[in-house]
């Protein structure tokens, strides 16, 4: 083609125009205005979202108990240790998200 392309000034993504700030505001981001925290605990999914978080530190602890019984002991109790603290930190964040919903209505 020799002259521009009538599509130059759209986003690959979404087809909407590009902004002029390269921020995109809190409509395009789902962003809700007024409701604190992360808009994932308002999500429909946010309970898929903290059980695969939480199966990753499971992961990670059951790799420092193998690692505990068959290679390394402080490796394995350094893996455990974080494998089961991180469980405990998106435990945390799951009742934090729940209050949030809560105070929301949903």
């Amino acid at each position: 083609m020799d002259g521009p392309d009538e599509f130059d000034d759209f986003d690959e993504v979404d087809g909407a125009p590009d902004s002029d700030t390269g921020t995109r505001s809190d409509h395009e981001t789902g962003a809700e205005v007024g409701r604190p925290g992360p808009t994932t605990a308002y999500a429909v999914n946010w309970k898929v979202v903290l059980l695969v978080d939480g199966a990753m530190g499971a992961v990670v602890a059951l790799a420092g108990l193998v690692a505990l019984v068959v290679w390394n002991f402080a490796l394995g109790v350094f893996l455990t240790g974080l494998g089961l603290f991180y469980v405990a930190m998106v435990v945390r964040r799951g009742r934090i998200w729940q209050q949030l919903r809560q105070q929301a209505g949903l």
